[in-house]
């Protein structure tokens, strides 16, 4: 057949299109891949190329391929690449608290364990309504409880899971958890800076991956920026004011609505306050598909590592990524934090 090319995933073979995604040759053979995003941003459908070659798709490590995004070049062999046993469990909604008119803290009492990497994230299904994926965290609000598991929620106007959240979604109903899926968790890193960037509930991972960053070292030098359109989209203030008692965290909110910003709340767009980035710095990014974009290519640019979790709302249709922002202001992380006036009280426990 020509143009066709023999492809093996696992030890198991079939024919491909030259020019097909992997992914979608795959499928249509019967051959299971886990996916996500199919835009080449969570990770799920890495796979390591053992031989042969392909088009595009590449990622970080060598020899890794995102198979939603390479395409068929001639015959190759191929394993997926575990990221740990995804399980299903049981639980019910045992907190819930509205911290802003726009996002919802839920804990989840599970039957069983979910273990997980700080930075993944689950399949959530409440009886009763479509499944949707949410970032596993911490509370910023409530106590920690080690038989519960966390999520920050946006709630959309026109969604159909989120607005039930406290009306028809009440506390004892009954939830099914599926992960954890995502490979922009949190490595530990021996050295080098760590670079946090999110927006809005964006800042459920990037928590995570913080307080896993200052268990490991608590003198890491991180810088982590936060954002949104409105001063409500800061509703982690209380989980930043924690962070700032860490004398190498240095910490940026950033709002770009146009509004009278309180002291220590800075105008603009995350990526205008990105420092100048270094070959050795680890980024990681949440949030918005355009700022998650635009750092993705600015760490790219500096040969940084940089791990992204583009959230794209499943009530809604995706939004294009705009790419870079257009005026990125660089800064120094300095050696000692000055003190920020941010505008909630402090506390001295993570």
């Amino acid at each position: 057949m020509p143009n066709s090319h023999e492809i093996t995933i696992n030890g198991t073979s079939f024919i491909a299109k030259g020019g097909e995604l992997l992914l979608d040759a795959a499928l249509r053979s019967g051959v299971s891949i886990p996916h996500q995003c199919r835009s080449g941003h969570c990770g799920t459908c890495c796979v390591r190329l053992t031989s042969g070659r392909v088009h595009g798709g590449e990622a970080r490590d060598p020899d890794i391929v995102h198979a939603c995004q390479c395409r068929i070049a001639g015959e190759a062999e191929f394993e997926t690449i575990s990221l740990g046993a995804v399980r299903e469990v049981g639980g019910t909604l045992a907190a819930l608290r509205h911290v802003t008119s726009e996002v919802t803290e839920i804990g989840i009492r599970i039957n069983y364990a979910l273990p997980h990497h700080p930075g993944q994230y689950a399949r959530v299904q409440f009886k009763g309504f479509p499944e949707r994926a949410y970032s596993i965290t911490q509370p910023v609000y409530a106590a920690p409880d080690s038989r519960s598991v966390w999520f920050h929620i946006r709630r959309l106007k026109d969604g159909h899971v989120s607005p039930a959240l406290g009306h028809r979604i009440a506390l004892g109903h009954r939830v099914i958890l599926r992960g954890p899926y995502g490979s922009a968790h949190y490595r530990p890193m021996p050295g080098g800076r760590l670079i946090l960037v999110a927006t809005n509930t964006g800042f459920a991972p990037i928590w995570a991956i913080a307080i896993a960053a200052l268990r490991e070292n608590p003198s890491r030098r991180i810088m982590i920026i936060v954002g949104g359109r409105t001063l409500e989209s800061l509703y982690m203030a209380p989980a930043l004011a924690r962070l700032a008692q860490f004398p190498n965290v240095f910490i940026v909110p950033v709002c770009s609505g146009p509004y009278a910003l309180p002291s220590g709340v800075m105008p603009g767009r995350p990526t205008d306050y990105l420092p100048k980035i270094l070959s050795t710095d680890a980024l990681y990014a949440c949030g918005a598909p355009e700022m998650v974009n635009s750092i993705k290519s600015i760490a790219a640019s500096f040969g940084a590592t940089c791990y992204a979790d583009p959230f794209v709302p499943s009530d809604e249709a995706p939004r294009r990524p705009n790419g870079r922002s257009r005026n990125v202001r660089k800064i120094a992380i300095p050696s000692e934090r000055p003190m920020l006036q941010l505008p909630f009280a402090r506390s001295v426990s993570l």
